[in-house]
This record gives structure tokens, sequence and C-alpha cells, in this order.
């Protein structure tokens, strides 16, 4: 009966973690995939193409582990993500099957013929006065200018929007006509992200869960995988393509230095995680020292752990030593390296990383209830550090491991200030 209700259990959570991740992802497409439209749908394929080709910019090119996953796995997979916008631009400019009469009636409601032929008289006389200022009395090259002007024809792209709307289509240069055209390679290759973002969010959520349930009970644990779902969308402004890649590996490793888990599997993952986000990889060693570093233990053993510690602190710092300077030494920063002055100075730096973290840190003095963060919390004041120095900390995705480490105190603090109550207790008399 026990393992029924288990499974029962972990199949429900498998849905509500799927359906929280298709709902982020499809917001994502519209927010941030297609925030102009095909522009930007054109500056993340060409950005793809780059890192592919080894020519991107650092520190995007040294975290390439996203982008060939898409490569050579998620955008063979055919998921179709919505997006109303982009594919109604699509339409509009490269298919003459589009303006049906009912999509120009629209544009008549929107911008009646009426007034289309207002504009046209009213430009008609601003060219004639233009040309009378610039011919004067030569009255051959006034005809003759004007005659030119009227061969252009150019009144139709204002009366007939379909005209116009196909002939900027036509003439779009190539690339970014694919980037326009929905079904072709190129959009493959958005949507492998976009695909590949679904999935790694439905993993972090996964490996979030087992992580809080190592703290709480399973109503308090999925309270919190909820709550860090929730606060998720003000990463979209600034959303990294690896964003959810390095938080679930994070969060891995999160679980094998709580659970104690064997030392070669975590360092395996720092490795894989350091093909997305070396720089946060590089604190689990720090979590793990803090962790096992106890009182009372002999000179040997601190030595040993210490060993261990600094063993998996150096695997980020040398894979990205030799992706830098032998796999990728061309790629320049885009940015100063340091960022500590812009962020003293922008008064977002400040204020969205406070609404960022603001939900889990109401619940900070859960901190002494649980030996785990009572050892390890220390972390998080050289991480933040770091951001501030060399990142720009308006782009809240950077906190997400900080987040995730304190996403367990949420559902325990909850449960003291709203305890439980039986279904007796609760009911309507």
């Amino acid at each position: 009966m026990e393992e029924k209700y288990s499974i029962g259990r972990g199949v429900l959570l498998l849905i509500i973690f799927a359906l929280l991740s298709y709902i982020f992802t499809s917001m994502t497409v519209w927010t941030t995939d297609g925030k102009y439209l095909f522009v930007s749908r054109y500056l993340r394929i060409n950005q793809h193409n780059r890192v592919i080709s080894g020519e991107n910019f650092a520190p995007d090119q040294y975290r390439f582990g996203s982008y060939y996953l898409v490569e050579n796995l998620f955008k063979f997979l055919p998921i179709e993500w919505l997006d109303e916008n982009s594919e109604e631009l699509s339409r509009m400019l490269l298919s003459s099957d589009y303006w049906t009469e009912d999509k120009k009636g629209m544009i008549d409601s929107y911008f009646p013929v009426a007034e289309r032929e207002k504009l046209v008289s009213d430009s008609e006389k601003v060219i004639e006065e233009l040309v009378d200022s610039v011919t004067g009395k030569n009255i051959l090259l006034n005809n003759a200018l004007k005659a030119f002007a009227s061969s252009l024809n150019w009144q139709v792209y204002l009366t007939d929007p379909a005209t116009t709307a196909l002939l900027i289509g036509e003439r779009l240069p190539e690339d970014i006509k694919r980037a326009v055209e929905l079904s072709s390679d190129e959009n493959r290759i958005l949507n492998g992200h976009i695909t590949a973002r679904f999935f790694f969010n439905i993993l972090t959520l996964i490996l979030l869960y087992g992580f809080c349930r190592v703290f709480s009970s399973p109503s308090e644990s999925l309270l919190s995988t909820v709550a860090f779902q929730a606060i998720m969308p003000l990463t979209t402004m600034y959303f990294g393509w690896e964003t959810f890649h390095a938080a679930a590996l994070f969060i891995g490793g999160l679980l094998l230095i709580a659970k104690r888990g064997r030392f070669y599997l975590l360092c395996l993952l720092m490795a894989l995680g350091s093909l997305f986000r070396p720089d946060h990889m590089i604190f689990l060693s720090l979590i793990y020292l803090l962790f096992n570093l106890e009182r009372g233990l002999s000179w040997q053993k601190r030595a040993f752990i210490l060993s261990k510690s600094l063993i998996a602190g150096a695997i980020p710092a040398v894979l990205t030593f030799v992706v830098s300077r032998f796999i990728f030494p061309d790629a320049e920063y885009s940015v100063d390296l340091i960022q500590f002055r812009y962020n003293m100075t922008y008064i977002w730096s400040w204020i969205y990383p406070m609404i960022f973290a603001s939900i889990p840190l109401l619940f900070l003095r859960e901190v002494k209830r649980c030996g785990f963060f009572r050892k390890t919390w220390f972390w998080v004041i050289p991480f933040i550090a770091m951001n501030f120095l060399i990142a720009r900390t308006a782009e809240v995705r950077l906190f997400t491991p900080v987040i995730a480490f304190l996403a367990p105190l949420i559902g325990i603090g909850l449960q003291r200030f709203f305890p439980g109550r039986s279904m007796e207790n609760t009911a309507i008399e």
C-alpha cells in the first residue's frame, strides 16, 4: 500500500513540475525569445551559430554546454512552442495567402482607408512644396523631379499594406528572412533551446524537491519547490540559455552534499556544471568544506576534507583555464570584467536582487533549526560579493543558486506560521 502511495505521489509531482515548467517556458517564449519579434529570434539564432563556430564573445563562449546540447540533441525533438506574435509577423511578411479579405478588413478597422488616402494627399503636398523650394524657377527640373517622385508609385505602399509588407519580406537579407520563417532549419535551433529549457526546468524542480525532502515533509517540500518556481519569472528580463542547466546541476550538488553522497559523483557533477556556469560550480566545493569540517575532527581528517574540497574547487577553475587559453583563446570579453562601479551606481542592481531574494530571506531564522544550513550558510556572502564585483546584479538569474539553497527554508518557515490542522478540525460544522 505504501509503495502504491509513493508511486502515485511521484506521478503527481512529475505532472505538477511538468505543468509549471511548461507555463514558465511558454512565458519566456513570449517575453524573452520573441521580445523584439523576429529581431530577437535572429539575435538568438546568430548567437548560437557564433558559439558553435567558436567565434562568440567571452564569457558566453566558455559556457558552450547548452549550445552543443541543442546542436546535437534538442533541435531534433519535434516540440513546437507557440509564439503568436512572431508567427503573425512571419506570415504577414512572407505569405501572400495571409492577406485575406478578413485580414485586410482588420487593417482597415485600425487604419481606415480614408485616413490613409488623406496621408497620401498630405504627403504629396509636402513633396510638391519641397521640390518647389529646391528647384525655384527652374520649371524643367521641377517637372522632372515631380515626375520621378510620382513614378516611384509610393502611394501604393500607404494605401495597400499587403503590398508593402510582402515587399519588405522579399527584400529582407537572407539570414534575417530565415529567422523570420518559423519553419526554417534556423528556427529549429531556437526551438531546441526552448525545449532544452523546458526539460532542464523539470529536472531542476525534481532535484530541488529531493533537496527539500532532506529537511522537510513532502507537503513542505512541494510548497518550497512551487515558491522557487514562482520567483523565477523575475529572471526573464536577462534570461540566459544556461540558467536551468546550471541550476539543475548546482542543486544536484547540494543534494549530494546534504546526503553525504560519493565524492567522485560530486566531482563529476561539477565538471559537467562547469560547461554551463563554472563560477557557480566552484562554490559547491566551499559548501562541501563547510558542511564536513566539523569540530572535534583530528588534524588528519581536517586535512583530508580540505584536500578534497580543494580538488573539487580546482575542477571548474582548471576547466575554465583550459577552455579560455587553449580551446577558445580568441574569445574576448564584450564588457569590462570588473562591474563593481556599475553595480554601485545602478539602482536596479540593488532593487532586483532584493525583490528576487525577498521570500527566502523572510525565513532566514530557520537556518538555526537545521544543521546543514547552520554550517554552510557562509558561502552566500562570497558568492554575492563575487557577483557584485564581476557581474551585473540586475541580472538576477545570477542569484538562482542562492534561491535554490534557501528554498527548503520557505516550506519549513511557512509551517511555523501556518501550522497544519486535521480535516476534522477544519471542517465546516
